[in-house]
């Protein structure tokens, strides 16, 4: 059995109650990484909840393993490791895409493409753009992460109000974005930006799919959950 009785009255409150939402407000150092491995103690060792539908979710690497061997320290090590997954966003998205991106018509064994690898292709793009006007590729590399951190899609862009009819580089960004993409289908490939945009379009497009992770992980924790963007939040 896990004891309890080495948090605080708030803490344990958090700690304990597992069934329904629960929001934690606390400030910096007052042991919220604390009181979330002692809740997944709590749920593994008290409450005999399998690991596998435990899922838990932080903004880094650094955090998530934090996270991880903590909950190994109060565990033993059968249970601590038996499915349990404690991850970032991206991590989650990752493993999201790699069972099931080919329903979006991409093949399971994608690469990542890194910056280099993005201005490259946003090069191409420019090139065959007819414009009299110079576009700096920085600005247009920012502007297609910012649309997807928007969730906003290629064809979705021009009647968003993000688009501005007066502006020429919104103009070379919705001719950029469809070259983008379908640059990086055809090489089966995604960008950083891609692993969140891609799991909500996989969930849109194929709610079943949804239902499957949903039934997976059946207790869900977001650590900083105030920090999501609408993206993260979908």
């Amino acid at each position: 059995m896990i004891s309890l009785d080495g948090l605080n009255p708030e803490q344990r409150d958090a700690a304990a109650t597992v069934d329904g939402p629960v929001l934690i407000l606390a400030g910096a150092g007052s042991g919220k990484t604390r009181t979330i491995t002692f809740r997944v103690a709590h749920m593994l060792e008290n409450l005999g909840i399998p690991g596998h539908q435990i899922l838990a979710v932080s903004f880094t690497n650094k955090a998530a393993a934090e996270m991880s061997e903590r909950v190994r320290k109060l565990v033993p090590a059968s249970k601590a490791r038996k499915g349990l997954t404690m991850c970032t966003f991206h991590s989650l998205g990752l493993r999201i895409l790699r069972e099931d991106i080919h329903h979006l018509g991409y093949n399971n064994l994608f690469t990542i493409y890194d910056s280099a690898d993005q201005m490259s292709i946003i090069r191409e793009a420019l090139k065959n753009y007819r414009s009299n006007k110079t576009f700096d590729r920085s600005i247009i590399q920012s502007r297609l992460s910012w649309l997807k951190n928007k969730g906003v899609a290629p064809e979705e862009f021009p009647s968003s109000e993000h688009y501005d009819f007066e502006n020429p580089y919104d103009g070379a960004v919705e001719y950029v974005y469809h070259f983008y993409q379908d640059k990086l289908k055809f090489y089966n490939a995604l960008d950083f930006d891609d692993i969140l945009f891609l799991v909500v379009k996989l969930f849109d497009k194929h709610p079943e799919l949804a239902r499957k992770y949903s039934e997976r992980w059946r207790y869900l924790m977001v650590d900083e959950y105030q920090d999501t963007n609408g993206l993260q939040f979908r």
